[in-house]
């Protein structure tokens, strides 16, 4: 549990690395982190984002952090935790009151500031189904890497090589289950059609577009920004499982077949040879 005094979302906020040392844990012996319901691979150590500063909790959130250690080499992969439930701001009523009567120059400046968050959504959106489908070729592409040796893999293969392919088939399972959770983010969270979008969209669409000044505005303006920093994190986690499946899901998996290919291919070359000379 973090101090409750302790300053969030400025610049002067300590980072996770900041964190982790202060706890004597090296950040590249963590596997993960999460915060605010989202959880970021540690990428060993090396994800630049252990190294910004902490986002302010959301409203009624656990200022906590959890934190998963990495697990031992050769041993079967730790599973990330469960992505805690998303921290959600309130959505914007669908019958806010119009106020009848021109808007000050504050209010003007706040709708202004909405549409440029409301903007900068849209097109982080756009990236987002970009990634999505990126995610969606992963995870097909590690179900198929997912499958029991063939008869001529496991006649040649070693006992090693037969653990490192269970180990490999391990880490494409938890690949597997850290893309699935991005991808249900993306289409039910908190930033979907399913979950507040809509409610945004239509407030936008009927006061901010028109610049009509409405009850709640200066709410409205930081459950924007919120929004559009959901869309940052969700961004940030989708490109991060990405990268965690690419380097430790699917190309362990075929470094592994790999090296069991060459060895079917000797043992056929040298079956054939002796077939030859008999």
């Amino acid at each position: 549990m973090l101090p409750e005094d302790m300053p969030r979302g400025t610049p002067e906020s300590p980072t996770m690395r900041v964190l982790l040392n202060s706890a004597q844990i090296p950040a590249e012996a963590i596997f993960s982190w999460a915060v605010n319901g989202m959880a970021f691979d540690s990428q060993q150590g090396q994800n630049p984002l252990l190294d910004q500063p902490l986002p302010l909790a959301l409203q009624g959130a656990d200022p906590g952090i959890m934190v998963a250690m990495a697990p031992v080499p050769a041993a079967p992969p730790a599973p990330m935790p469960p992505a805690m439930p998303m921290q959600q701001p309130v959505a914007m009523p669908l019958q806010a009151n119009a106020l009848n009567r021109p808007a000050t120059a504050e209010e003007l400046e706040l709708l202004d500031s909405i549409k440029t968050e409301w903007n900068n959504s849209i097109a982080m959106e756009a990236e987002l189904s970009r990634n999505r489908k990126l995610l969606t070729d992963m995870v097909g592409k590690l179900k198929s890497l997912n499958r029991d040796l063939n008869t001529d893999e496991r006649t040649y293969s070693s006992s090693q090589d037969k653990r490192d392919w269970q180990d490999a088939r391990r880490w494409l399972r938890d690949c597997s289950q850290s893309l699935a959770r991005c991808l249900k983010e993306f289409d039910i969270g908190f930033t979907s059609k399913a979950g507040q979008r809509s409610s945004f969209e239509e407030t936008y669409e009927k006061f901010v577009e028109p610049r009509i000044p409405f009850d709640g505005l200066s709410k409205a303006h930081s459950d924007y920004q919120i929004y559009h920093k959901s869309l940052q994190t969700l961004l940030s986690s989708m490109k991060s499982g990405l990268q965690h499946a690419s380097q430790n899901g699917e190309r362990r998996a075929q470094r592994v077949l790999a090296s069991i290919a060459a060895k079917v291919r000797d043992g056929n070359t040298r079956k054939s040879f002796i077939d030859v000379i008999k």
